[in-house]
């Protein structure tokens, strides 16, 4: 009912809330399955050898996004400045 009275901006920015309370919602549950999994595998293992949660598979959200693309980031530099020289 309340998004009924909102304006339209209004009403995107709770969408984008909500949508992203949902994803972590989900997030949540994926890593307790995999944790619980994980805990009872290692009941399974022999001495001496255990499995960390990682180890049965990364996310998409915990992957390493540490790599630049430079050539990439040279390139958008470049648009950019353009389009500020552009615009004077």
């Amino acid at each position: 009912m309340i998004f009924m009275t909102c304006y339209q901006e209004s009403f995107g920015t709770r969408l984008m809330g909500f949508m992203s309370w949902r994803n972590m919602r989900q997030r949540s549950d994926w890593e307790r399955t995999r944790w619980s999994t994980c805990l009872l595998l290692n009941i399974q293992l022999s001495k001496g050898k255990s499995l960390k949660p990682q180890d049965l598979g990364k996310f998409e959200w915990e992957k390493d996004t540490t790599k630049i693309d430079f050539e990439d980031l040279k390139n958008k530099a470049e648009l950019y400045k353009k389009r500020i020289e552009h615009g004077k």
